[in-house]
């Protein structure tokens, strides 16, 4: 049996779905099995649990074999819902069930350009559950994806915003560049990212392997948003803000909007190289990688057809 946590999140939701095609049975750990009953189907059933409650997790790891782990936040909210306790504790917690449980296999999705950097918060937390994961004695298998795009995305999706609702500056319509807009990213395709968990699932030479996952083309944060305008049809000028100058209105909005556009975490790693350079995801999946200006077309919906 295979346990999945962070099942109804972006990137889980849509390997649940892969996952229903598979023989072996599934479980997805959700804190409410009330608003999760949706998904129980086939070889699909939930149990209740809570990755930052060690407890709850000791009867949904029992018969499990395979444990994939996609839980994590970008950003921090009041109630306990900081990176320490969501991103590194809560792994802990679930690789500890697992030991405990005697699940071998282990799954964990990290994140490209981890460090152990307490300023980095994000990036350090993930560094630090990553290392706990390979140093845990279980059959793992760790991937770094970049930024992940797909329909409802938060990245591809957050910079078509900025381009439909640029800032009016007498007498041109203009997009905020965060810092030079040099940065480099590296987009993969969300089903390309499941589709690498699949594949180890079922090939034990990716055990103790550490994948980094990129699209084909590494662009940097301007090229991504020339190629969103292009997409969207829209010609809109550039207005280059230093970070520290966005730092001040990006922790006000993180404090006060229920979804800011970007959060403190995700600036800062906008000024991070978010490239692969030793992708896997071709090797891995059997063939080339969607590549960003293939897989958008789902930005020309309103709002991106985006999710929650």
């Amino acid at each position: 049996m295979i346990l999945v946590t962070g099942g109804t999140g972006y990137v889980g939701s849509r390997l649940i779905e892969k996952l229903r095609q598979r023989p072996e049975p599934v479980r997805v750990l959700v804190r409410t099995p009330e608003k999760a009953q949706k998904l129980v189907a086939g070889n699909i059933s939930i149990v209740k649990g809570d990755v930052t409650d060690p407890e709850s997790l000791v009867a949904a790891m029992k018969g499990v074999s395979t444990v994939i782990h996609l839980v994590a936040i970008i950003r921090e909210r009041s109630g306990g819902i900081s990176f320490e306790r969501m991103n590194y504790q809560a792994t802990v917690n679930v690789v500890d069930a697992a030991k405990a449980a005697g699940v071998k296999r282990f799954l964990h999705m990290s994140a490209l350009g981890v460090v152990n950097d307490p300023n980095l918060p994000y990036m350090d937390t993930k560094f630090r559950a990553q290392k706990y994961v390979e140093a845990s004695g279980l059959e793992w298998t760790v991937f770094q994806p970049s930024v992940i795009f797909g329909e409802g995305d938060e990245f591809i999706n957050t910079l078509a915003d900025l381009v439909r609702r640029p800032l009016m500056i007498a007498p041109a319509p203009f997009v905020p560049v965060v810092g030079d807009g040099k940065t480099k990213f590296q987009p993969v395709w969300r089903d390309d990212v499941i589709d690498a968990f699949i594949k180890a699932l079922d090939d034990r030479s990716t055990i103790g392997q550490i994948y980094q996952l990129g699209g084909p083309d590494a662009l940097t944060y301007e090229q991504m948003l020339d190629l969103i305008m292009q997409k969207l049809g829209k010609k809109r000028s550039k207005i280059y803000v230093p970070v520290p100058l966005m730092k001040p209105a990006v922790f006000m909005m993180d404090k006060i909007l229920p979804k800011p556009p970007v959060t403190p975490a995700q600036l800062t790693m906008l000024s991070l190289d978010n490239s692969a350079p030793q992708s896997a995801t071709e090797q891995l999946i059997g063939h080339p990688p969607l590549a960003l200006r293939d897989g958008i077309d789902y930005i020309k919906k309103r709002n991106g057809a985006r999710h929650h």
